[in-house]
């Protein structure tokens, strides 16, 4: 957890059926069932593929945020996941090139 309340998860590989529910479990328990509910920002740096099972978990994880009033966002996304998350449409889509430029748009959005 960062000095700003918000949860960052470094991603160590790509993105798959098994690790999905995984990431899923790991972000409810850590950042949306926690009071206050907490920000996000998955580093994606090293996320070389994604799969269909990924985008739907994506978008039912996306709405719980919403719903909590918190923000979800991506950073350092390769340019190829980058074009499969942007065609999925997900309500509410963020990302950033750069973990901290993430930190940085939370912090000012906190203000």
């Amino acid at each position: 957890v960062s000095d700003h309340g918000v949860l960052v998860m470094e991603l160590s590989s790509g993105l798959s059926f098994p690790a999905a529910e995984y990431l899923s479990h790991i972000i409810h328990t850590q950042a949306l069932q926690v009071f206050p509910p907490r920000s996000v920002v998955l580093d994606c740096h090293h996320v070389s593929i994604i799969d269909y099972t990924v985008i739907n978990e994506l978008r039912d994880l996306q709405s719980q945020f919403i719903l909590q009033k918190v923000q979800l966002t991506f950073s350092g996304l390769q340019p190829s996941v980058l074009q499969i998350l942007l065609a999925a449409d997900l309500n509410g889509f963020r990302f950033t090139d750069s973990v901290e430029e993430a930190l940085q748009t939370e912090s000012v959005n906190l203000q």
